[in-house]
């Protein structure tokens, strides 16, 4: 099982289940000064079964997840659930 935290449009159900079907998602938040200067970004933790390059090509792929970037940073990170367990998470910026 690999784990991502998604923040901004993929947190969108939606479009989550255009990566996988029947995935575990959870609400939670991160602590991550790279990608919001206020450090606590809310969003959702997802679960899928899918390898990692799979999940990367997917997304990929999302149309409503393009942007005019063409350089992205893959990082793992501590994120926590509104239980305030902790688990390590994929992110993508």
């Amino acid at each position: 099982m690999i784990s991502f935290f998604f923040y901004n449009k993929l947190k969108n159900p939606e479009l989550i289940n255009k990566i996988q079907k029947d995935v575990v998602i959870t609400d939670g938040y991160i602590k991550c000064k790279e990608i919001n200067d206020n450090e606590i970004l809310y969003g959702k933790i997802v679960d899928f079964t899918l390898n990692l390059e799979d999940i990367i090509k997917k997304i990929n792929i999302i149309e409503e997840c393009k942007t005019n970037k063409t350089k992205y940073t893959l990082k793992k990170v501590i994120g926590y659930t509104m239980t305030e367990s902790t688990r390590e998470l994929y992110i993508i910026y």
